[in-house]
């Protein structure tokens, strides 16, 4: 060679040591600090701005494996089938060797645990310590640092591996190789190949949507649980609710399978399963919504995969997103504080504590089953006869019993079930004498609307119209009630013998008495009330009341006609009087009216069918 051949080859020499470097620092160094840092080991100096890349080239030519290869789906599904009992997934990083065992409990939900995290520099004693160093010298930078041999490597690489890896796991190897052109990384991948060829290999993510090359910066447990999460499913997962007999009214477990066995994921994906499920009798009570996985394929043992609880509202149906994120990870969307797979499932992927979250701790299932109900207690028929003083001192105070009155029957159709089995009557009173009620002749005393729909009801009292009372001791009830105990004498036996019924009395005034006591008028009718109402209360009817006021309390010196208003209302309210302004018709319909009950403890799980 000529002088100057010489020394345009040792130029050539020094560039391509220069261009190798700047390669493996590119590789070594993410940021620019770290360039700037590396700069004292590059030969030739260091980089010009226009020599660096922020995507480096590979070093060798060749695709990296498929992220979800055909190969590491039969793998995977070789572990929760039972043909392998575990899977070694084995990753070379820059920064140490990982290794991390995944196998599966009796339910076939997969678990990982660290089965070995080893230094480089263990491996290797020869390489460099400092961290960044060594991250150079592992993508092959050789730069101005002590050169490790390659022989020296690969014989370190080798006998790591011969004693590290357990034989049982030889032939169940998963080779996690995400990254190219890291010269050091890819001889280690290269030996363990020809030392134990894997069963598969997972390669980088996909590549972004904007076509940028795939890249894959998560740890190797989080690679390993993605992969994990794409196994096949060996169990149904079902969720576990109740359903009860719409003839007897038992009540029994019932599984609807979410996610069935074989189901598997892509890498990324979940999959949503929706379901109507509906609440009990009580509004707004929270129940538990466990989700299982059998042992057996015929169903025999089970786990809990989670627990969520949420509030259902009383004989509604509620629809229910559950998400499946991979074997075991099953979470309700949608609910408060489910925004995570829970820790229980997750603890199963990373093997570490099964405690789950608040609001999805591991249930005990035979606890809940145990204390499920015997059935539900539908409420029998009922049937309410509302009286309601029609005569008042204004218009408006008339008009608003006939408004509570119109509201409390509407809250009695409203309520579940009640349909055909319900039936109320209404008796409106005036006055014995009445002088300037113009909508009606002097000769009606009571307006009569007896047991039936309760549309025929509200449809009458539209029509009643008020009259101004002449005097504020006592109404006409005492007429009224015993025109209430021959309505319902008359419907003893039909349409419901069974039905529960009931009493309300809508007014201001007490009633009269047979004969006049002080100031209290009698009733020019003879008409006992007290009578009535024992007749009524023996009959099995409730009787109750609402009342305009308060009655003050008589404690001391008192006229006679508070110490008998007072006596009065307190009888015919059975103690326990209703006050307007205080309590709403719907309040009261819901004390009034027969409830649906359970026959036994509460029922803590979600209804498979409706109760109606």
């Amino acid at each position: 060679m000529t002088e100057a051949e010489q020394e345009s080859a040792t130029a050539a020499l020094r560039a391509a040591e220069h261009a190798w470097d700047v390669r493996a620092a590119e590789l070594a160094f993410a940021d620019d600090d770290g360039a700037a840092r590396s700069a004292s080991l590059l030969r030739g100096g260091p980089a010009e701005p226009g020599e660096r890349t922020r995507q480096p080239w590979p070093l060798y030519p060749g695709k990296l494996p498929a992220h979800d290869s055909a190969q590491g789906r039969q793998a995977l599904a070789d572990l929760i089938d039972g043909r392998v009992g575990a899977l070694l997934f084995i990753e070379f990083t820059p920064d140490r060797i990982n290794v991390i065992k995944a196998v599966t409990d009796a339910y076939g939900i997969p678990r990982q645990t660290d089965a070995g995290t080893t230094k480089w520099t263990s491996v290797v004693p020869s390489l460099d310590r400092r961290p960044e160093f060594l991250r150079f010298q592992l993508a092959g930078g050789i730069g101005t640092l002590p050169v490790p041999g390659r022989q020296d490597f690969d014989t370190a690489v080798t006998r790591w591996l011969r004693e590290f890896v357990p034989p049982p796991h030889a032939r169940s190897i998963v080779l996690v190789n995400r990254r190219s052109g890291w010269a050091l990384l890819d001889r280690a991948a290269a030996l363990l190949r020809a030392a134990y060829p894997p069963r598969a290999e997972i390669g980088p993510a996909p590549a972004a949507p904007d076509g940028a090359p795939g890249t894959d910066t998560t740890d190797t447990r989080d690679a390993v649980r993605e992969a994990l999460r794409t196994a096949p499913l060996r169990a149904d997962h079902t969720l576990l609710l109740a359903r009860v007999d719409q003839g007897t009214g038992a009540v029994r477990t019932h599984t609807h399978v979410l996610f069935p066995a074989g189901s598997r994921l892509r890498p990324g994906e979940t999959a949503t399963a929706e379901i109507t499920v509906f609440g009990g009798p009580a509004d707004r009570v929270p129940v538990v919504l466990p989700v299982l996985a059998a042992a057996g394929r015929d169903g025999s043992g089970t786990v809990v995969l989670s627990a969520r609880q949420t509030a259902l509202t009383a004989f509604a149906p509620a629809r229910l997103a559950f998400v499946l994120r991979g074997p075991g990870e099953v979470t309700l969307a949608g609910a408060p504080g489910t925004g995570a797979p829970s820790r229980q499932a997750a603890g199963r992927l990373d093997g570490g504590a099964t405690d789950g979250a608040a609001g999805d701790r591991p249930a005990d299932v035979s606890a809940l089953v145990g204390r499920l109900p015997r059935g539900i207690i539908r409420p029998p028929a009922l049937e309410v006869v509302l009286t309601v003083e029609m005569s008042g001192a204004e218009p408006a105070e008339t008009a608003e019993r006939l408004a509570f009155a119109q509201e409390f029957i509407a809250a009695l159709a409203r309520r579940p079930g009640s349909g055909r089995r319900l039936r109320v009557g209404v008796v409106g009173h005036y006055d014995h004498v009445v002088h300037e009620n113009s909508y009606t002749p002097r000769s009606v005393l009571l307006l009569t609307v007896p047991p039936g729909p309760a549309t025929a009801a509200r449809s009458a009292l539209a029509g009643w119209r008020p009259a101004r009372r002449e005097q504020d001791t006592a109404s006409s009830l005492e007429d009224a009630l015993r025109k209430v105990r021959l309505t319902m004498a008359g419907t003893d036996n039909a349409p419901h013998p069974r039905a529960e019924r009931a009493v309300l009395i809508v007014g201001r005034r007490p009633p009269g008495l047979p004969e006049q006591h002080d100031v209290v008028p009698s009733c020019p009718l003879g008409a006992d009330w007290r009578t009535e109402l024992n007749s009524l209360r023996a009959r099995g009817v409730r009787v109750m009341a609402r009342l305009d006021r308060a009655q003050p309390h008589v404690d001391g010196p008192a006229s006679p006609v508070q110490r008998y208003t007072a006596a009065a209302w307190d009888t015919l309210s059975a103690g326990r009087p209703f006050l307007r302004g205080k309590d709403s018709a719907a309040a009261v319909a819901d004390v009034l009216a027969p409830a649906w009950r359970w026959d036994g403890p509460p029922c803590r799980l979600a209804l498979a069918t409706p109760l109606l």
